[in-house]
């Protein structure tokens, strides 16, 4: 993307030159002399947060320093879980349809609270999936040892040991983790065992 910058302020942008100055031909790419004399200048990025963490909204083109910069929003999704609200901040309830509500039948409201998932709950259930996906291969061998005393081998034992003890460390490290950050970083660090052949 390209802004054209002139006596200290961005006055156009583009995603090619050809198109901020559709009445000039071209013969290719716009060259060096042309971009320095219209103060066309490429459009640098601003922050922009992993959307596994983030909620990201694109904001303007600004001035940084005299360098057009695309700006963002990053706003960091709960960790949390909490209990949904609505507009007036009343708590909201699992509906369920009762049949003998009204002449049809309606939705109606339960005891059970309804909750917004945070973050933490998110991905608890994930490594906990990736736990159970990474030991479903060897789990025949577990059944085979409880019901004929067939001995598993040495590596597989081995191999689930680190299994669930990975899993531990994770789901410790994602109750613990104090924000977005620290969760993004424990998730980055996962090392799941190589299963032994």
């Amino acid at each position: 993307m390209f802004a054209q910058v002139q006596d200290g302020a961005i006055v156009r942008t583009g995603f090619s030159v050809q198109r901020m100055f559709p009445n000039v031909s071209f013969s290719g790419m716009p060259n060096s002399e042309f971009l320095t004399e219209n103060n066309i200048q490429n459009v640098v990025e601003a922050e922009r947060k992993d959307r596994l963490y983030y909620y990201v909204t694109q904001g303007d083109v600004v001035l940084v320093d005299g360098i057009p910069t695309q700006q963002y929003t990053n706003t960091a999704m709960a960790i949390e879980d909490v209990d949904a609200t609505d507009e007036d901040g009343n708590q909201l309830y699992v509906q369920v349809f009762d049949p003998d509500e009204g002449d049809d039948g309606a939705m109606v409201d339960t005891s059970e609270k309804l909750i917004t998932r945070g973050l933490k709950y998110t991905f608890k259930n994930r490594i906990k999936s990736q736990a159970n996906s990474a030991l479903a291969g060897t789990d025949w061998m577990v059944i085979r040892k409880a019901e004929r005393s067939v001995e598993i081998p040495a590596a597989t034992v081995t191999y689930r040991a680190a299994v669930i003890t990975e899993y531990d460390r994770l789901k410790a490290a994602i109750t613990g983790a104090a924000d977005v950050d620290a969760l993004a970083v424990v998730m980055g660090a996962q090392n799941w065992p190589v299963e032994a052949i």
